[in-house]
């Protein structure tokens, strides 16, 4: 990959030799952040980079070596580059299938952009969790410019669940699919058609292996969800039986499970990775206002904080984003501009643009057709549903910061992902939806020692790449960034980059935005 190199105002940067080799290049005397198992430490010292990765990292001056290119850091900060692990790359940021459909250039433009766009923000790794499209993938891949992309293959459905019941697929469709078939369910009966062998936990991580996936990624909706719940959840025993066997290749499985219900599911089964906040507290639409977590909630969470095997993905930009959907103000972010191409921005501002606050708008009427007494329960004390959204946004917003802060101080092992782009919607852009997950963390009471493990090091290790990421250390991949200011004093020093660094080559920012493009 060609180096892009502009010299910053900022940094000092010389050719040592007037034949450099493009592949080498030493920053010294820059302030050196870096995590591993024993935390988070810091330090002025330099850095060599050869063949896209660390060669050298240490406070004595390496060694003089033949044809390098030289970048003094005094006063600037190298950490390692961000890890999103929870991503649909695959997803369209403002657009639903109508749009795609009626503005193919468009989506073009989107799709050129978005790898710059996350490696503006800083996202040097990134982890698609489901909507597995290969075929994107590799577009992707194939880009000059990227983050590294992993993904956790097909993601995993049983027989008439969430996702099925959700997506209003046929019996032909379901049946077409590559299910898991949950042996343990006996409302679950196959067709003879149907060849069992096919549908196994062996057979499902078989596939995902064939598709290169690191992890596998399996929903649990209940009740909590406000949805009358007309689909299969997923038994206990099937979870276990899919567990053990990714469990034998090192791939861990991912739960999407924000009710108190599903976490403790979860920890019955030994998930690895809880995916989403706990922000579905209860069933009883009686409960929906109440502030304060009930002791089973808290017990839940202890036992995912005290288990050291156990991750988790806050998300809070799955609902913050959706809370953005119905305000005014959100397109008016100047760091949109980074993300979205002027023609797409524009596109957005429109009505057209605006469908996903119409979506959130039309769940009213779903709700109160099918489970009325959880829409009365949210509808009580409002006139419109403006007021009634904005209001239960409020209360899942303060449920997340109270899981959060809940977590943080009983030492759970935080990671971050993002959900991009949840729903489809314009306020999940990629790239700036991290910066904005950062901040929601920082607001929880988050430390900031904490927030950079859980966004490097210990996101790395849930996914088993921390001998490649994560930290700033010899032989790891040299995706790093060169800050401004200090995120260890500062939590917008995230979104204060100078130079981007992906497996070796340098980057000024400005050229990633799609300002540029």
């Amino acid at each position: 990959m060609t180096r892009i190199l502009i010299i910053a105002l900022s940094l000092f940067c010389t050719q040592i030799l007037a034949q450099s080799d493009p592949q080498k290049l030493l920053i010294k005397n820059i302030t050196i952040i870096s995590a591993n198992n024993g935390g988070v430490t810091s330090q002025v010292g330099h850095v060599v980079i050869a063949d896209e990765k660390i060669n050298y990292v240490g406070t004595k001056k390496p060694k003089k070596s033949t044809l390098y290119e030289v970048i003094d850091g005094r006063g600037k900060f190298l950490i390692p580059g961000l890890i999103d692990s929870h991503v649909h790359l695959a997803n369209t940021a403002g657009f639903n299938g109508s749009l795609k459909s009626k503005y193919p250039e468009l989506m073009q433009l989107y799709f050129e952009q978005l790898p710059r766009s996350y490696l503006y923000f800083g996202f040097t790794t990134l982890i698609d969790v489901n909507n597995y499209h290969p075929k994107l993938i590799n577009q992707l891949l194939d880009a000059n410019i990227r983050p590294d992309i992993y993904t956790c293959g097909e993601q995993v459905v049983v027989m008439d669940d969430f996702n099925m019941e959700m997506e209003g697929y046929s019996s032909q469709e379901r049946y077409d699919s590559n299910f898991l078939n949950d042996t343990y369910n006996s409302k679950i009966n196959l067709p003879d058609t149907i060849s069992p062998n096919e549908h196994t936990p062996q057979k499902i991580i078989e596939n995902i292996r064939e598709q290169s996936g690191i992890c596998a990624k399996l929903v649990y909706e209940d009740e909590a969800s406000g949805l009358a719940v007309s689909w299969s959840k997923p038994s206990t025993e099937i979870l276990r039986d899919l567990i053990a066997e990714a469990q034998k290749f090192q791939l861990p499985l991912i739960l999407h499970a924000p009710s108190l219900e599903g976490h403790q599911i979860g920890l019955e089964t030994g998930i690895q990775i809880f995916a989403h906040g706990l922000w579905n507290w209860s069933a009883d639409p009686k409960d929906f206002r109440n502030r304060d977590l009930s002791e089973a909630h808290k017990q839940v969470l202890l036992q995912i904080a005290h288990n050291d095997d156990i991750a988790y993905q806050l998300t809070f930009r799955t609902i913050t984003g959706e809370q953005d959907l119905i305000s005014a103000d959100f397109l008016k972010d100047k760091n949109l501009e980074h993300v979205y191409p002027k023609s797409y921005m524009d596109l957005l501002k429109t009505e057209e643009g605006q469908w996903g606050k119409n979506k959130i708008f039309g769940r009213s009427e779903f709700l109160k057709k099918t489970n009325p007494e959880f829409y009365n329960a949210l509808r009580a004390n409002h006139t419109d549903d403006q007021k009634m959204w904005e209001k239960a946004f409020e209360i899942y917003r303060h449920r997340l910061n109270t899981v959060a802060r809940f977590l943080a101080q009983n030492n759970a092992n935080l990671i971050l992902g993002t959900d991009t782009p949840a729903m489809n919607m314009y306020t999940n852009p990629p790239g700036y939806n991290g910066i904005m997950e950062i901040r929601h963390w920082y607001e929880a009471g988050i430390p900031l020692e904490r927030i950079f493990s859980g966004a490097t090091f210990n996101n790395a290790a849930a996914f088993n790449l921390q001998n490649l990421y994560g930290s700033v250390e010899k032989e790891k991949i040299a995706n790093l960034l060169i800050l401004n200011s200090n995120p260890l004093l500062n939590v917008e020093a995230y979104n204060d980059i100078d130079m981007v660094i992906i497996r070796g080559d340098l980057i000024e920012r400005n050229q990633l935005s799609a300002a540029e493009y």
